[in-house]
């Protein structure tokens, strides 16, 4: 997902400087500025490319940080295997559902160095980047070759990138071919949409039948992700996933009401004539979002025989609730300019993962300015709805998973 933020014009109209300076700094009503001006962050799968960075990579890069103990502790115990059996074959490191590889890319950095440090700069480092056929790969190898405001992966010595466009609920690699496999925020997309939801956009907006096939849908996804990961994972190697979750009912949410207000927005749109009703019907956000604990354990707990027969071990469920951290969320009394702020920054988080569900939604009959003209009312709503709403602090629920194949 690309990452840049910009302001857009949304009227066809001119707009006179000192309108536009006295909507910013809140001299006219405080609607007057969605009348002005949205703020929306560029993404991928919309071809805006540049190199900024929007709020969506701080929160897969904080998904990241927060696997990143696990992460090294199953590395220690890969190189110290290693070292004791003088292996002299690469590292193999796997990235699964990587988007533009931004978010995980200090990581991988880190897990480089690591190797490095305690192998020397000769040991060969293959790192496999794994996501949908879809994915812009193009940005991806853009982004680790250094071509972006980033420094890119670290290439001293013989670290070898290679992108595989291939769905992650297969096997996309040889069999014991891994050493260590990560992925975060990514297990939560269904392989396949296997119901359209009536009447709204999220899962939590399905009625009971639409639910059940998707909670069905996503624990044989998990299934085969476990399974996929496990065939590739060398016997010692290490599976460490941040995967977005529940807790106590709630999932990660931007709004007091979770997502339910990002499907009240489109529906408005629908009763408004602004999309029409197949079109609404077609802006499902296809993930289960609502595993918990238990759900990740399943293919253990029902001692499926694939895991038997790897030998994988299930060593850790870590369930995570963290507020998202940012000065403008801890302003209790915000004036105009905080609430202003406060709504960029919430579209700014949503915008790069949602973006394409309203554009996909659309009608093929619509031209393509018709599509990016909708879309962009649809967040230049959601910018006025965070910005009367900003009182709410948001948070992210993940629940990380270390498996291992034992020897």
């Amino acid at each position: 997902m690309a990452k840049t933020l910009i302001l857009l014009l949304l009227r066809t109209t001119s707009v006179k400087n000192d309108d536009y300076d006295d909507a910013i700094v809140g001299k006219e009503s405080e609607s007057a500025v969605f009348d002005v001006v949205c703020y929306f962050p560029t993404m991928k799968m919309n071809s805006r490319f540049t190199g900024d960075v929007d709020d969506m990579y701080n929160v897969h890069g904080h998904a990241g940080n927060l696997c990143r103990e696990a992460v090294l502790e199953g590395l220690g115990r890969i190189v110290n295997s290693r070292l004791e059996n003088m292996a002299t074959e690469p590292v193999t490191i796997a990235d699964f559902g990587t988007a533009d590889g931004r978010a995980s890319l200090s990581l991988i950095n880190e897990i480089i160095e690591f190797i490095q440090k305690e192998l020397g700069q000769k040991q060969a480092v293959v790192v496999y980047y794994n996501d949908q056929p879809m994915d812009d790969f193009n940005l991806l190898s853009k982004v680790i070759s250094g071509y972006t405001q980033n420094p890119g992966l670290t290439f001293i010595g013989n670290v070898y990138p290679v992108m595989i466009p291939r769905t992650m609920y297969e096997q996309c690699l040889p069999d014991n071919s891994i050493d260590l496999a990560i992925s975060t925020v990514a297990t939560h997309y269904l392989s396949k949409q296997v119901c359209k939801i009536k009447n709204g956009v999220f899962m939590e907006e399905a009625d009971d039948e639409e639910q059940e096939r998707m909670r069905e849908q996503g624990k044989a996804d998990w299934r085969d992700f476990v399974i996929s990961r496990g065939r590739e994972l060398k016997p010692g190697g290490f599976l460490v996933t941040m995967n977005t979750s529940s807790c106590d009912n709630e999932v990660s949410a931007a709004f007091e009401n979770g997502n339910r207000p990002l499907g009240s927005i489109l529906s408005d749109m629908a009763t408004e004539g602004i999309i029409t009703q197949d079109e609404y019907l077609a802006t499902n956000y296809n993930a289960h979002c609502w595993r918990q604990t238990e759900d990740f354990q399943e293919p253990f707990a029902s001692a499926v025989p694939e895991i038997e027969e790897l030998g994988l071990e299930l060593v850790s469920v870590r369930l995570i609730k963290r507020c998202q951290q940012h000065p403008i969320f801890d302003i209790v009394n915000k004036d105009f300019t905080d609430k202003l702020k406060f709504s960029q920054r919430i579209v700014a988080m949503v915008y790069p993962w949602f973006h394409h569900v309203i554009y996909r939604g659309l009608a093929d009959s619509r031209t393509e300015d018709e599509k990016e003209m909708i879309t962009d009312q649809y967040f230049q709503r959601m910018q006025k709805y965070a910005f009367e709403h900003s009182d709410f602090k948001p948070y992210l629920i993940f629940t990380e998973v270390v498996i291992k194949r034992n020897m």
